[in-house]
C-alpha cells in the first residue's frame, strides 16, 4: 500500500472511538448553541493529536460552521503571531492589506492583537468559527499571550477554540496558558496509547500482509499511531531476509529510528544530503530561500538536491517551504550533526533573518541560548527583544535582559546600564530582592548620573510596596544634581512622598519637600498624578473626604492618558487605581469598586506582574469583607499571603491585610486565626513605623472585643487614632470602625471615649453631606451611646445592602435595646440580624443571636434556609425542583458562577438566572451561601467533570 499522507488520511481512526464521540459532541452542542467555548487537546508526539483536530474540524464543518486552522512551529517561526494569523489571512479578503497597513504605521504588538481580535468578530456576524490552533507548545510566546487574551475578551461571540499541545509542555508559558484555560473551564481530552489490539490494526492497515515484520518492534513503539506509520513506512522498503535487515536484537525504537534516518542519509548524494541535515536543525518546515541563505548557495542550484529530498520522503513541499514528513524524523537527523556545528548553523540563521528585518522577539527565542560570552551582536538583538516584550510579556522580557546583562563581560558601564534597565522587569517579575540588590549596587558605582537617578526611582518604587531603607542620602544627592532630567527628578519626589505617606511617616504635604514637589510639579504626567494622589490622600486624612474624591478624580484623567500597557506597571498608577477603588466603595458603588480591582488583578496575573498581586489581592480582600463575603475574602487573604511570600520581603500594606484578616477571623469565630492576628498585632506595636503602630492598636481593640476583654482608656485612645488616621495603606478606614470604637468604650465603661468619638464621626458627616455610609454610621454610634431605637433603626434603613455586617449589627443593637421592653419586636429585629449574620457566613455573629433568640423564647433558630427534613433523604425532585432547576443548583451550591453553569449546561447565562431565582423562590432562600449550605446537608451529590 501507498505511504503517502492522503492514503493515511484516509484510513480508519483506530482506537479513538471515545475521544472521536467526545469531539462530536462537544463541537456539535457549541455550533448549534451559536456559543464559544476552547477545547484543550493534548498527547505525547506522535499521538494523533492532529489527526484529532482534523476531526473537530470536519465536525464544525459539517455543523456549518467556518473552520480556520494555524500551528505553532518548533524553533521554525518567522514571526510573532504566525498560527493566528496563518489562520485568518486564508480568506480572501482585505485582511492583508489592513494588517500589512497597521504593520507600517504600528510596530507594537498590541496593535496586532487588536486587529486580530476585530476580525475574529467580523467572521462570526455571519455563521460561528472553529479556530484549530495546532501545536500549542511550539507557538511564540506572542501567540500565547493572544490566546491567554483572546479567549476571555472573545467569550462572548460564537468562537470556538480547539488547540492542541504535547502532554506536560517543557515551556512555562505553555503550563501556565494550559493552566488558565482549564481554570476558566475549558474542556480537556487527552490523548492516552493505543491499546496493542488497534495498533495490529493500524500496522494491518498499512502494511497488509506484511504486517509481521513490525512485531519485534511493536512493544518499544508507545502505543503512538504517528510512530507506527513512521516505522511501517520505513519497514516497508526494507526486505526482511535482505542485507538492509536490522542486527537482531536491536529493537528500541531510538535505534532503529537512528539506524533507518543514518541509512537513509547514506543513500542521498552529498548536496541532499547537505542539504538535510541543515534543514533539521532550522525547525520542522524552512523556506528555500532562506535555506539558500545558510547554505551560502543560490536558490536555483539547490533544484536537484530539494527534488531529491522530496522524492526520498524525507521532506515534502507546502506552498513556499518544506517540511518533515515526520517530527522525529527531523530530531534524529539533527542529531547526526556535531553539537557545534548546530550551534553555528543556527546562529548563521538568525544572522541571516535578523538581515532580512525579522522581528528582534522572534529571534530572541532562539538566539537566548547559543549567544556566547561577550556577543555584543546578541547582547544587542536581546535588549531590544525585551524592550519590546516589557508591556506584554515582562517575564520573557527579563529572561531576555539577564541574558543581555551576562553577555556583557566585566563591570563596566554598559553592563551598570543595562541592569538599571533590567530593575523594573525584576520586580516587576516578583523578584524583588534581586532588584533590590542590583539597584543598590548600581547606585553605588553607577555610570552616569541619569543611570544613578533611574535606580534610586526603581528602588523607591520598590519601597512603596515591600519595606526596607531607601536611600535618603542617595535621593537628595539626585535632586541636586542638575545633570539628572526634571522629570525623573519630578517622579522621584512624588514616589517618595508616597511611601512615606503610605507607611504613615508623614501625615501632610507639607515642608521643604513639598515645596520641591510644588516646584517640579507637572513636569512629568506620573509626578503629576502622584502629586495627586497625595492630595487625595492627605484629603482623606483631613476628613475632607469632598477633596478626597476630587483629587481622585483628576487622577483618574491623567491615568486615562497614558500608555495603559506601561502604566499598569507602575505602583503609582496601582496605588491610585487601588485608592480610587476603595473612595468608590465608600461612595457607594461596589461594582465599580470591585471591576475596578478585578481587572487591575487579572492584568497583573496575566502579565506576570507578580510584585503587585499583594496590593491586588488585599485590596479585594477588603471589598469583599466589606461586602460580606467573608469566604471569598479569607480566600483572596491566603493568596495575598502567597504572592507575598514569593517575593521574599515583608508588603507596605501589611498593616491593611491585618486589619482585613483580624475582622474576617472575628466575623468566622475563627480562634486560631484571632489569636495569629493577635500576635501580630503586638509585634507591631513595638515597630518604629507610626501605621503600623496604629494598625497593631486596632487589632488589639478587635482582639480584645473578640475576647470580651475590658480595655484601658489608653488602648481606647491608641485605637481611636487609627480610626482617625482616615485611610490605611491604600484603603480607606471603614466608617464603622467607629461604632465598633463606641460600643467597646461603652462596655468598658469608658463613656466620655465614646462620646468624643461620637462627636467625632458627627463633625465627619457634617464636612461630608454625601455620603450616605458616614450618617448612617452616626446614626449607628449615637443610637449606641444613647440607647436610642429610633437611631438604630435609622442605621439600618442607611447601610442598605452595602454594608451587610454593618446593618446586621444594626439590627442586632435594635433587638437587644428591644429586649426589656417588646419582645416580639426584638426577636424580629434579631432574626433579621441572624438572616444577614448567616448570608455572610459570621458564624460568631450567628451564634450570639441564636443564643439571645433561645433566651427570647424561639424555639427554631437555625436561620433562614434550614432543612426541614432530614439530611440525605431529599424528596423526588427535591423540594419540588425540576431536572433543569437542579441541574442548574447542582452546579451553583458548588461555587459556579452564572455563566460558568451556563457554558456546563449548554445554556444562556439568562435561563441560569431564571432556574436560580426560580430554585431561591422554591426553596425559601435569598442568598447563593444559603442554596450552598442547604444543598450540601441534604444531597451533596459531586459534580461529574467533562
Amino acid at each position: 500500500m501507498s505511504g503517502t499522507a492522503d492514503t493515511v488520511a484516509s484510513l480508519p481512526v483506530r482506537g479513538r472511538k471515545v475521544e472521536q464521540k467526545q469531539i462530536t459532541q462537544w463541537v456539535r452542542r457549541h455550533v448549534h448553541r451559536n456559543g464559544g467555548g476552547v477545547l484543550w487537546i493534548e498527547g505525547p508526539a506522535g499521538a494523533g493529536r492532529s489527526r484529532m483536530l482534523a476531526c473537530a474540524g470536519n465536525e464544525a464543518a459539517l455543523a456549518g460552521a467556518r473552520v480556520l486552522t494555524g500551528a505553532g512551529m518548533a524553533r521554525g517561526r518567522m514571526t510573532p503571531l504566525a498560527p493566528l494569523l496563518d489562520a485568518l489571512t486564508t480568506e480572501a479578503d482585505d485582511f492583508v492589506q489592513r494588517l500589512g497597513k497597521r504593520a507600517r504605521e504600528e510596530t507594537t504588538a498590541y496593535w496586532l492583537l487588536r486587529e486580530i481580535a476585530g476580525r475574529l468578530r467580523e467572521l462570526t456576524h455571519g455563521r460561528p468559527i472553529v479556530l484549530l490552533i495546532d501545536d500549542v507548545n511550539d507557538c511564540d510566546d506572542l501567540t500565547l499571550l493572544a490566546i491567554r487574551t483572546l479567549t476571555v475578551q472573545l467569550a462572548e461571540i460564537p468562537l470556538l477554540w480547539v488547540l492542541t499541545s504535547r502532554s506536560h509542555p517543557d515551556v512555562p508559558t505553555v503550563r501556565s496558558l494550559r493552566r488558565d484555560l482549564l481554570a476558566r473551564q475549558a474542556a480537556r481530552l487527552a490523548l492516552p496509547p493505543l491499546a496493542p489490539e488497534a495498533v495490529r490494526q493500524v500496522v494491518g492497515d498499512l502494511l497488509g500482509e506484511q504486517a509481521a515484520l513490525t512485531e519485534p518492534y511493536l512493544s518499544y513503539l508507545g502505543g503512538l499511531p504517528g510512530t507506527v506509520r513512521q516505522l511501517c513506512a520505513h519497514l516497508q522498503e526494507i526486505t526482511p531476509t535482505g542485507p538492509n535487515t536490522p542486527p537482531e536484537g536491536d529493537v528500541s525504537m531510538p535505534t532503529v529510528l537512528t539506524w533507518l534516518v543514518t541509512r537513509r542519509l547514506d543513500e542521498l548524494s552529498e548536496g541532499a544530503r547537505e542539504l538535510v541535515t541543515t534543514a533539521s536543525v532550522l525547525g520542522d518546515t524552512v523556506t528555500v530561500q532562506h535555506l539558500a541563505g545558510v547554505l551560502g548557495r543560490s536558490e536555483l542550484t539547490l533544484i536537484t538536491p530539494v527534488n531529491e529530498v522530496v522524492a526520498a520522503g524525507l521532506l515534502r513541499a507546502e506552498d513556499d517551504r518544506l517540511v518533515f514528513v515526520h517530527g522525529a524524523l527531523r530530531e534524529v537527523v539533527s542529531d547526526t550533526l556535531p553539537s557545534p556545528v548546530r550551534l553555528s548553523v543556527r546562529r548563521r540563521s538568525v544572522q541571516i533573518r535578523e538581515q532580512a528585518g525579522v522581528s528582534r522577539v522572534s529571534l530572541a527565542a532562539e538566539l537566548i541560548g547559543m549567544a556566547e560570552s561577550e556577543d555584543a551582536w546578541a547582547g544587542r538583538i536581546l535588549r531590544d527583544a525585551a524592550q519590546e516584550l516589557a508591556v506584554v510579556a515582562p517575564g520573557t522580557a527579563t529572561r531576555y535582559l539577564k541574558r543581555a546583562v551576562e553577555l556583557t563581560g566585566g563591570v563596566c558601564r554598559e553592563r551598570q546600564r543595562l541592569t538599571a534597565e533590567l530593575l523594573p522587569l525584576l520586580w516587576q517579575t516578583g523578584e524583588v530582592a534581586q532588584a533590590r540588590d542590583l539597584a543598590r549596587e548600581v547606585i553605588q558605582t553607577p555610570p552616569d548620573a541619569a543611570t544613578h537617578a533611574r535606580a534610586c526611582l526603581e528602588l523607591a518604587r520598590m519601597s512603596s510596596q515591600f519595606r526596607f531603607p531607601q536611600p535618603e542620602n542617595h535621593i537628595r544627592q539626585t535632586y541636586r544634581r542638575r545633570d539628572v532630567p526634571v522629570s525623573v527628578k519630578d517622579q522621584l519626589l512624588a514616589i517618595t512622598m508616597l511611601t512615606r505617606l503610605l507607611t504613615g511617616e508623614i501625615d501632610e504635604t507639607g515642608g521643604t519637600v513639598a515645596g520641591s514637589l510644588m516646584r517640579t510639579r507637572g513636569v512629568h504626567p506620573v509626578g503629576e498624578l502622584t502629586y495627586r494622589l497625595i492630595q487625595s490622600m492627605s484629603a482623606a486624612h483631613r476628613h475632607n473626604w469632598t477633596d478626597a474624591v476630587r483629587h481622585s478624580d483628576a487622577v483618574a484623567a491623567l491615568v486615562a492618558q497614558l500608555d495603559q500597557g506601561r502604566a499598569a506597571a507602575l505602583p503609582e498608577v496601582a496605588v491610585s487605581t487601588s485608592w480610587r477603588a476603595s473612595l468608590l466603595h465608600l461612595s457607594g458603588d461596589d461594582r465599580s469598586a470591585l471591576n475596578m480591582v478585578d481587572d487591575a488583578l487579572e492584568e497583573a496575573e496575566r502579565r506576570g506582574r507578580q510584585a503587585l498581586l499583594p496590593l491586588w489581592r488585599t485590596a479585594r480582600a477588603r471589598l469583599l469583607l466589606d461586602s460580606g463575603q467573608l469566604t471569598a475574602a479569607a480566600r483572596e487573604l491566603a493568596a495575598a499571603d502567597e504572592a507575598i511570600a514569593c517575593t521574599g520581603l515583608p508588603f507596605t500594606g501589611e498593616p491593611a491585610a491585618l486589619y482585613t484578616r483580624a475582622r474576617v477571623a472575628f466575623h468566622m469565630g475563627d480562634d486560631a486565626g484571632v489569636e495569629a492576628c493577635a500576635a501580630q498585632a503586638g509585634a507591631m506595636l513595638k515597630s518604629e513605623e507610626p501605621q503600623r503602630r496604629r494598625a497593631g492598636a486596632w487589632v488589639d481593640l478587635i482582639t480584645a472585643a473578640y475576647r470580651d476583654e475590658a480595655l484601658t482608656v489608653r488602648q481606647l485612645n491608641a485605637a481611636s487614632a487609627y480610626v482617625r488616621r482616615g485611610f490605611s495603606h491604600a484603603a480607606v478606614i471603614d466608617p464603622g470602625d467607629a461604632v465598633l470604637l463606641v460600643r467597646m468604650a461603652l462596655a468598658c465603661g469608658q463613656r466620655e471615649v465614646a462620646l468624643r468619638i461620637v462627636e467625632f464621626i458627627g463633625s465627619r458627616v457634617q464636612h461630608n453631606t454625601r455620603l450616605p455610609l458616614f450618617e448612617a454610621a452616626a446614626a449607628h454610634a449615637r443610637g449606641l451611646l444613647d440607647r436610642d431605637r429610633a437611631k438604630l433603626t435609622e442605621a439600618v434603613k442607611r447601610y442598605g445592602t452595602a454594608r451587610p455586617l454593618l446593618r446586621a449589627q444594626a439590627w442586632e443593637d435594635a433587638g437587644v435595646l428591644s429586649t426589656a421592653t417588646d419582645a416580639a419586636e426584638a426577636r424580629a429585629c434579631l432574626e433579621r440580624a441572624l438572616e444577614s449574620y448567616e448570608a455572610c457566613g459570621a458564624d460568631r455573629e450567628s451564634r450570639r443571636v441564636r443564643s439571645l433568640l433561645r433566651k427570647l423564647g424561639t424555639k427554631s433558630v437555625t436561620g433562614p434556609g434550614a432543612p426541614t427534613t432530614a439530611p440525605g433523604t431529599p424528596d423526588s425532585g427535591w423540594r419540588g425542583l425540576t431536572p433543569a432547576e437542579l441541574g442548574v443548583v447542582h452546579l451553583i451550591a458548588r461555587g459556579a458562577t452564572n455563566r460558568q453553569a451556563a457554558e456546563r449546561l449548554f445554556l444562556s447565562p439568562h435561563t441560569v438566572n431564571t432556574h436560580v431565582r426560580h430554585a431561591f423562590e422554591k426553596l425559601g432562600i435569598r442568598s447563593r451561601v444559603q442554596l450552598a449550605r442547604l444543598y450540601l446537608q441534604e444531597v451533596d451529590q459531586p459534580v461529574e467533570a467533562f
